[in-house]
C-alpha cells in the first residue's frame, strides 16, 4: 500500500510518461530559451527567459512590459504573499473539501527567486517570458516538482503554475519540464487563494495555446503588493534617501536599473544596454 496520494501518483508515472510523451510529441518544437545568469541554471532549479508564441508552429509573438526592472527587497513580499490550496477530490465527479491554504514557496525558493527573478526580468526582452522550476526531494525515491511562468502585462504581474508540487520518480518527467515547464502533467491538482491586491484572471491573457487554458493563474497589482517593502540599500550608504519617483516613471525605471547594477545583478554593458533601451523609447 502506498503512503499518501503522491506516493501513488509516483507509482503510476509510467502511464502518465506515455500520455506525456505522446503530447510531447504532438506538441512540435518547444519555444526558444536563454540563460540569464549561472545561479539561474542549477541542477535542481532554474530560472530563464523562453519566447512567448501565440501558436507553437506559428511566428508571431506575444508583446508584454518588458524588461522589468523590479529588486530583491521588491519581490520578495510579492513572492511571500502568495497562497495555494489543494484541490479537493472526491469520488466519481464530485468535488471533495479543499486542502488548508498554504504559501505557494517556501523561504528558500522566495530567497532564490527573488535574486534569479530580478536578474531575469532585467533582461526580458517584450516577446519573452520567465519561465521556472524547482524540485524538492520527498523521500528516497520522490521528488517534487513546481514548474511556471511569469509576465508583466501593463500594471499586473502575472504568475502561472504549470505543475505545483508534482511527485515523480522517472528522471524523463523532470527532463520534459526543464525543457517545457508549462506543460501540465497531472493537471491542475491546487489553486491560488487570491489575497489583497491579487485576482484570477477569468480570460485568456494574450498567451494563446502557448500556455495550457486548465493552468491556474493569478494576477498581481506589484505596486501595491511591494509597497510595504523597505527600500533597497544593499551596497549603499546609509541614509540614503528612498526614490521620490513612481516606479512607473521614466526617472524610477532608470533608478531601479541603477540600483540592479551596483548591485551586481547585471553587468556594465548590460545596463548600458537598458539605459539606451529606456531613453530611446521615451
Amino acid at each position: 500500500m502506498t503512503v499518501g496520494g503522491k506516493e501513488m501518483r509516483a507509482r503510476s508515472t509510467p502511464m502518465l510518461m506515455m500520455a506525456v510523451l505522446a503530447v510531447a510529441c504532438s506538441l512540435g518544437a518547444v519555444p526558444a530559451s536563454r540563460v540569464v545568469c549561472g545561479m539561474c541554471e542549477e541542477p535542481d532549479r532554474f530560472v530563464r527567459l523562453q519566447v512567448s508564441t501565440k501558436d507553437r508552429h506559428a511566428e508571431s509573438t506575444q508583446s508584454f512590459s518588458h524588461p522589468f526592472l523590479w529588486s530583491v527587497e521588491q519581490w520578495k513580499p510579492i513572492l511571500r504573499s502568495i497562497y495555494v490550496q489543494k484541490r479537493g477530490q472526491g469520488a466519481l465527479f464530485f468535488p471533495g473539501p479543499n486542502g488548508p491554504t498554504q504559501p505557494a514557496f517556501t523561504p528558500a525558493e522566495v530567497d532564490y527567486l527573488s535574486e534569479t527573478l530580478t536578474r531575469a526580468f532585467a533582461q526580458a526582452q517584450s516577446s519573452e517570458v520567465v519561465v521556472f522550476g524547482l524540485t524538492s526531494p520527498k523521500t528516497q525515491e520522490i521528488t517534487e516538482i513546481t514548474t511556471g511562468a511569469w509576465f508583466v502585462k501593463d500594471t499586473q504581474l502575472h504568475l502561472i503554475l504549470g505543475n505545483y508540487r508534482e511527485a515523480f520518480t522517472m528522471s524523463n518527467v523532470r527532463e520534459l519540464l526543464w525543457q517545457d515547464p508549462l506543460h501540465m502533467i497531472a493537471g491542475a491538482l491546487y489553486e491560488f487563494v487570491p489575497g489583497p491586491y491579487q485576482s484570477l484572471p477569468r480570460e485568456d491573457n494574450g498567451l494563446g495555446t502557448f500556455l495550457i487554458p486548465e493552468a491556474p493563474q493569478l494576477a498581481l497589482a506589484y505596486q501595491q503588493l511591494s509597497l510595504g517593502a523597505p527600500p533597497v540599500d544593499a551596497g549603499h550608504e546609509k541614509g540614503s534617501p528612498p526614490s521620490a519617483y513612481p516606479d512607473s516613471s521614466l526617472e524610477g525605471k532608470l533608478q531601479r536599473l541603477k540600483q540592479i547594477r551596483d548591485d551586481g545583478l547585471i553587468t556594465d554593458d548590460e545596463y548600458a544596454a537598458k539605459k539606451k533601451a529606456l531613453l530611446d523609447g521615451f
